[in-house]
């Protein structure tokens, strides 16, 4: 209960927020209150205000979630699975075992020039370290395709490397959640999966958004 959702104004999910700035959203009438948890009440001396589990913004916000850049967030962005094999190492608990992953750059840092590398598949030149040229990958594979390309090492991509979208941003917020409440199913999109174990994210997710 100590997170709330907050949707869109066109009740689209935005982010997860603490229930405190929940609160202060509500009472400075920025969001509408969705739902709330049944007999639970955030009380003052002159107020009991329905415990909020969803709030809306009144307007609607244009502003997208943006993820800091890190190993950890391009796990989480691919969902801890390794994008030439696909494995997805688990831990005795059913979590992600992230010991066993690595982020590996896919045109490597030794093909460089002046730290920039070309990407084939965007024909265009980026940083070599950056969402368009990292995925994540297991040991085994970091190991095997050492200093070459995917095509050099005749190990083609599963997961296309990327700027997380919306729904990447959404699923890793959500993903945040100790659990996902009840009161937040009627409005996640079908497909968000959401791996229930906070220690599996980044410290240092950043959202940017009303």
């Amino acid at each position: 209960m100590h997170q709330v959702l907050q949707l869109n104004a066109d009740y689209q999910p935005l982010k997860v927020i603490r229930w405190q700035r929940a609160v202060e959203l509500v009472l400075g009438e920025r969001v509408v209150l969705v739902a709330a948890w049944p007999n639970r009440f955030v009380r003052s001396a002159s107020l009991a205000l329905p415990w909020p589990a969803v709030v809306a913004l009144r307007r609607y916000s244009a502003l997208r979630g943006r993820v800091r850049f890190s190993s950890r967030s391009v796990q989480a962005r691919d969902n801890f699975t390794c994008g030439y094999c696909g494995l997805r190492p688990l831990l005795a608990n059913g979590m992600p075992d992230r010991q066993q992953l690595t982020m590996d750059h896919v045109i490597p840092r030794a093909q460089a020039r002046e730290g920039k590398v070309h990407l084939p598949w965007l024909r265009t030149w980026v940083n070599v370290t950056c969402w368009e040229n990292t995925v994540t990958a297991c040991r085994a594979c970091n190991a095997r395709k050492a200093d070459r390309t995917p095509l050099q090492a005749r190990m083609p991509l599963r997961i296309f490397p990327r700027v997380p979208t919306q729904h990447d941003v959404l699923r890793m917020t959500l993903a945040r959640a100790a659990e996902i409440p009840e009161p937040w199913q009627p409005w996640l999109p079908a497909g968000v999966v959401i791996p229930h174990d906070a220690t599996a994210l980044p410290d240092d997710l950043s959202f940017r958004g009303a």
